[in-house]
């Protein structure tokens, strides 16, 4: 599942145990609304698309992991570009085959660490933070050799995480803050549901992570307010621990930048976006 750039959530996740193997599921219906309007990304992704669909301006082959509902996936495949989807959360998925249907986009339900499509492609991606739910660094360059595994030979891969800032290396946890106020758009002829997002954030820094909460308060039209409560971990990933994660899976970064606009990474960003490539060493079948 992504992950907001803004409150620090869709891509492989640490196990849990079965009753909850879809942790998510209550957050699907909400997601849509918490990433609307979200775009800053799409025209870099649309970029490499068209340059990976070159000579001949083909549409190009996309793998997306971390899909979520298809923010990413729906629109590069409404640009003619042939997208193979895949997300943990089957929840998440619903949505996006809902969404992305009619368009060339073909969904997958997979763990970004292990899953095997058996095919190679020109362009992947990991888009807004999705690697940031892997739970160590073990996770993370898992889930760059199935990047590895799955790119074809002079093929590119991106990868999009939060760049670390100074409060993620505050302990404790930090005040509840409410990030927006929405309306779920209605059926015709009723009311819509209004929705109130809130976010409270956990640094525990000697583990890398930030315990992050979101709290939904929706309030119909008629009734009592009801409260939707999803937490989750979210791995503060830098960009020394991302280079060595990529060079453990066969990977090489071919460029650093610091925001969609391919600004050079630097102190004071706020976005780590690699660039990867397949490295000349060969990884072992």
């Amino acid at each position: 599942m992504e992950s907001r750039p803004s409150s620090a959530a869709c891509g492989a996740r640490p196990p849990r145990p079965a009753a909850a193997s879809d942790p998510f599921a209550e957050l699907a219906p909400f997601y849509d609304l918490d990433v609307a309007g979200y775009d800053a990304d799409i025209e870099l992704y649309a970029n490499l698309a068209a340059e990976a669909g070159r000579p001949g301006g083909r549409p190009a082959r996309v793998l997306e992991l971390g899909c979520g509902t298809g923010r990413v996936a729906c629109a590069l495949a409404s640009a003619g570009h042939t997208v193979t989807a895949v997300d943990v959360s089957a929840a998440m998925l619903a949505r996006c085959r809902e969404r992305s249907a009619g368009l060339p986009v073909r969904v997958r339900r997979g763990d970004m660490r292990s899953v095997r499509l058996g095919e190679r492609f020109r362009l992947v991606l990991v888009p807004l933070g999705g690697l940031e739910h892997m739970p160590g660094a073990r996770e993370v360059a898992s889930a760059l050799e199935t990047v590895e595994r799955h790119l074809a030979p002079g093929g590119l891969a991106v990868v999009d995480v939060a760049a670390p800032q100074p409060e993620d290396l505050a302990p404790g946890a930090q005040p509840l803050v409410e990030q927006w106020t929405r309306e779920i758009p209605p059926a015709p002829g009723e009311r819509g549901e209004r929705v109130t997002k809130l976010v409270s954030l956990e640094a525990r820094p000697s583990q890398g992570l930030r315990e992050v909460t979101w709290h939904f308060d929706v309030q119909p039209p008629h009734g009592a307010l009801r409260r939707v409560t999803v937490r989750f971990a979210l791995r503060m990933i830098t960009a020394g621990e991302l280079e060595l994660a990529a060079a453990l899976a066969g990977l090489r970064v071919t460029g650093w930048y610091g925001d969609y606009d391919l600004t050079p990474f630097g102190d004071g960003a706020e976005r780590i976006v690699a660039t990867l490539s397949r490295s000349r060493r060969r990884r072992r079948p």
